[in-house]
């Protein structure tokens, strides 16, 4: 079978690509490993509950709009914001509030720190460097637009890039410490919560963009609705999706690719492979070592990803336990702060958790009557490792040891929903490996490339779509350097370029066999 183009990933931004090429009138074949669309942006059902595999809400909800309205996709998406609390043991604040309101907060909190106020005047004029960003930087756009830009010669335009540039190098702790004194302030401002701030200035600003100005939302038709829509509006525009579909090499012919060998061993020809698999896994598992540049392989081997999570899935009875100190459907918790006690990924109380009440963004997700809960903790793949034997098979120590560690975060979490471990009803458990094998995640990452200046250094650009394999192209979360819009707005925004430099590229169908 020949086509205009294979994308292999029926993500977010595998799905944006495959949706606007189809809709230009290109012949699209849509290779999705999984049985469903979406990635982890699906849900899965336990004993009349659904949860969500990845992502609680996104922001940017006028970009993914206006990304829809651009696919034919008209349907009417209202949006409702999410809100954030921070509950340790120095204080209880709720930061998704507008920088101003935030910045009052703060003084209450941290009177003794005197440099508040010119930190904030400072720091909202980088945020106001970045909240437009991908409109004019030649990193985030590609092809004609990057030539407009480019064309302009404006003193101010080369300005804002080396401005950029800077801050994409410098670590956001400098920053901090030329006005805090206090490691508490400092951490909540760099991590938004009670970790060491590790992002570059840049990550910050737009992190806090996201979160103070632009806000983050959850879709009326949830965030798996939003892939539905898309590929409903795919196969209505004539697009071919197979699902349950994994493609197992890139065809290389000459140095360029030609086509997808899929698990079945069946070809299938293309000039143009969009992968919207992450890097690692497109360059060291679908394509040989022996078509890639050994330098390119060493580079983005040597780059780290975000690291992953531990998840813990709960349907409870709402008569049993006290949610009252949640002020917020996002509450990241931490019981202890000890920074003295050796550290110990299961010492839950010593470290910080997010709590979120699920059932309040979509309550015809959950039973009647019922309440659904998602509890998440960071944990690297390495720990959990030794448990895998093969994709999607685990060792017989895997299941009671992931239960023992769901267990403990409930007691943990307890602290401040009384009540808790006797209101669960439904419990289901997500580790690293949940997400390698079936979030189709490189060791479980859940957050794309490491947030630390150190990428930039390495990859020397910010957008990833086009790979030194001029016919093979990335989408999705870790096509971009920086999640400049969250993840999932990057991740169609990705697609979104991947589709534009094809059409512009506009290179008629090869003969491939």
């Amino acid at each position: 079978m020949k086509y205009d183009v294979i994308v292999i990933g029926a993500g977010f931004g595998g799905i944006t690509c495959a949706t606007k090429l189809a809709k230009h009138g290109k012949k699209v074949l849509l290779l999705e490993k999984e049985p469903h669309i979406g990635g982890t942006s699906h849900i899965f059902f336990r004993k009349g509950y659904a949860f969500p595999m990845g992502p609680l809400s996104f922001g940017y909800p006028l970009r993914v709009r206006e990304f829809l309205e651009n696919l034919g996709i008209d349907k009417k998406i209202d949006f409702q914001r999410s809100h954030f609390q921070l509950i340790c043991p120095f204080f209880d604040l709720i930061y998704s509030k507008p920088f101003d309101e935030f910045k009052g907060d703060l003084k209450k909190t941290f009177p003794h720190e005197k440099k508040i106020e010119p930190f904030f005047s400072r720091f909202k004029r980088i945020i106001g460097l970045v909240q437009d960003i991908s409109s004019w930087h030649p990193d985030y756009t590609l092809g004609k637009r990057r030539v407009e830009i480019l064309k302009r010669g404006d003193h101010n335009l080369q300005e804002k890039m080396d401005c950029i540039h800077t801050y994409s190098l410098t670590p956001c702790l400098e920053f901090l410490k030329k006005h805090f004194s206090d490691d508490h302030i400092i951490s909540l401002l760099g991590s938004m919560g009670t970790h060491p701030p590790k992002m570059s200035l840049l990550n910050m600003a737009m992190m806090w963009n996201i979160m103070s100005f632009e806000g983050i939302w959850f879709p009326s038709c949830g965030i798996h609705g939003v892939t539905e829509l898309m590929k409903d509006a795919f196969l209505s525009y004539g697009g071919e999706l197979r699902t349950s579909s994994p493609a197992k090499k890139i065809l290389m012919k000459n140095g360029t690719a030609r086509g997808v060998i899929c698990e079945d061993e069946q070809v299938c020809y293309s000039p143009w492979i969009v992968s919207n698999v992450d890097y690692k896994k497109t360059f060291f598992e679908l394509l040989d070592k022996k078509d890639v540049s050994a330098r390119f392989l060493e580079r983005i081997g040597a780059i780290p990803y975000t690291s992953s999570e531990l998840c813990v899935y709960l349907g409870v009875n709402p008569k049993k336990v006290d949610v009252s100190a949640m002020r917020a459907s996002h509450v990241f918790y931490r019981y202890e702060f000890n920074p003295k006690r050796t550290p110990d990924l299961e010492d839950f109380p010593n470290r910080e958790m997010e709590i979120c009440l699920w059932s309040n963004k979509m309550p015809e997700l959950t039973p009647p009557k019922k309440a659904s809960l998602v509890l998440r903790i960071g944990f690297p793949y390495d720990h959990f490792a030794r448990f895998r034997i093969g994709e999607r098979i685990r060792n017989g120590q895997y299941r009671r040891y992931k239960e023992t560690l769901a267990s403990s975060l409930i007691q943990t979490a307890e602290h401040i929903l009384p009540g808790l471990l006797s209101s669960v009803e439904v419990m289901e458990t997500a580790t690293p490996l949940t997400y390698q094998d079936w979030g189709q995640r490189f060791h479980g990452s859940i957050a794309g490339w490491t947030w630390s200046p150190e990428i930039d250094q390495s990859l020397g650009k910010k957008i990833l779509v086009v790979t030194p394999l001029p016919n093979v192209l990335i989408t999705g979360i870790y096509a971009a350097a920086e999640l400049f819009l969250g993840g999932i707005p990057t991740a169609m925004y990705t697609g979104n370029l991947a589709a534009d430099w094809i059409l512009e590229k506009d290179i008629p169908s090869l003969s491939v066999e």
